[in-house]
């Protein structure tokens, strides 16, 4: 029974999954990377172009306009053509072999016959498609993720900047603890994206061309006085790639790993981030502007509802679970070849769609958002108690006696006003200077380096 079938056409209202369905329309652009046709092109550009590199290195005579004439293949390679070796696929159970019999009508139809056996020659399925997979995601990281997540930064950024000033309760362990910056908050989750991404963005792609085994078998068999390992670190070299020198029938694939991690450590900090968005929404801390025309509850008109850190948030976390599986089944294939690699590798488009569907989702809500500023004070003024730890600190230079027990006996369980607070500095015995420094503090002003840090 063949792998595949030819399906029935179909529109985004049939199809099961949601990001080729409810969401196709935002992240449609992405089937330039991952789709069945942009996997088919991308074999049949590196089988032309390893073909031409392959011609020139056994001295077979291949002239500028017949190396020209292959090229017009890749770049006039059409749906038709994809539909063409879907079908061959479905007859043969083999979609790599499939490329290799429309090429082999392309060279005919174009006279150059004499390179078909020259075609895929040493190579084996895993070579091509792993060579291609590389060069997808090189291009999707340099033209889509990096850009999506350096504008999130860009708008974190910038939301720190205008808040800087903004004192807010801190809460640790849910409660409240000492005051912070609203600033500083975002700041923070800023920092941790922008040192991920830095990360990210010096990954390297790479790939292998070495045969069924990883040896060179066939190409050193037929030619051996070439060096067949210098060959392939050159071809993808020109083409961008790092080379994998030892291998099985597949790469190690821990390259892809440390890829796979670095993009589940993105969206760790960013679930992270729609989940403390959403709490400072649900205290009131944060408010919504929303679309004119957009309803935010079905029966509850007062509401907006935080669908983008939502949305978010849940496509991070479906990312990360099929990454999770990705990262821990890629590097155990079973001796030189199983073909696990091959089907769990198809959804990586699946889970780097969801992850920039979430990004861009966040990015939209995060310009939609503004503070609450008389509330968050309002807030500080009632929770004095904000304050504790500074006083506690503050008499800890002095010969005051347990100063973090009297603390706790003036604010656990209590609610701390300015007069209680006054009331305590009045009370205490401790040197004029000191009682001015504690005078000093307040809510609004116990912020530390927050506003520096923002």
């Amino acid at each position: 029974m063949a792998e595949i079938k030819f399906p029935k056409v179909f529109n985004h209202l049939t199809a099961i999954s949601s990001i080729d369905g409810r969401f196709r329309g935002r992240v449609e652009r992405l089937s330039d990377y991952f789709s069945e046709f942009s996997t088919i092109k991308g074999r049949v550009f590196v089988e032309i172009e390893y073909l031409i590199d392959f011609l020139k290195k056994v001295k077979v005579p291949l002239n500028k306009k017949n190396e020209n004439l292959l090229r017009n293949i890749h770049q006039k390679f059409s749906l038709k053509d994809a539909q063409t070796v879907w079908k061959k696929d479905e007859e043969i159970n083999h979609d790599t072999k499939a490329v290799e019999y429309l090429l082999q009508n392309k060279l005919r139809s174009r006279g150059l016959s004499r390179y078909i056996n020259y075609l895929h020659f040493g190579l084996t399925s895993t070579d091509i498609d792993n060579t291609a997979l590389a060069l997808s995601l090189k291009a999707f990281n340099q033209e889509v993720i990096i850009p999506a997540l350096s504008t999130l930064s860009k708008s974190l950024s910038r939301l720190a900047k205008e808040n800087k000033d903004l004192a807010m309760p801190a809460r640790t362990h849910g409660q409240i603890a000492v005051p912070t910056t609203a600033g500083k908050e975002l700041a923070n989750f800023q920092q941790r994206l922008e040192i991920q991404l830095n990360k990210f963005s010096a990954l390297k792609m790479g790939s292998k061309i070495s045969g069924a085994v990883g040896n060179f078998n066939a190409l050193v068999a037929a030619y051996p006085k070439i060096n067949w390992p210098l060959f392939s670190k050159s071809f993808l070299g020109r083409l961008g790639l790092e080379s994998y020198p030892y291998s099985t029938q597949v790469e190690a694939y821990d390259n892809k790993v440390e890829y796979i991690q670095a993009v589940k450590r993105i969206n760790f900090v960013l679930i992270a981030l729609a989940e403390d968005i959403w709490r400072y929404l649900a205290l009131g801390y944060l408010s919504l502007r929303d679309a004119k025309g957009h309803v935010g509850s079905s029966t509850m008109p007062q509401k907006i509802n935080p669908i983008g850190f939502e949305m978010a948030e849940s496509y991070l976390l479906l990312a990360n679970g099929i990454l999770d599986v990705l990262e821990k089944k890629l590097p155990t294939n079973r001796w030189q070849r199983d073909l696990t690699d091959k089907y769990i590798l198809r959804d990586l488009g699946q889970a780097l769609s969801m992850s920039i569907l979430a990004y861009e989702s966040a990015n939209n809500a995060l310009l939609q958002i503004g503070f609450n500023k008389a509330l968050i004070e309002n807030d500080l003024e009632k929770h004095w108690e904000l304050i504790a730890e500074g006083i506690q600190t503050i008499l800890r230079t002095t010969n005051y006696t347990q100063p973090y027990e009297k603390l706790k006996e003036l604010t656990r369980g209590k609610a701390v006003t300015k007069e209680s607070y006054e009331k305590f500095i009045e009370e205490i015995e401790v040197p004029e200077d000191i009682k001015k420094k504690l005078r000093s503090l307040s809510p609004k002003t116990y912020i530390g380096l927050a506003r520096k840090l923002a």
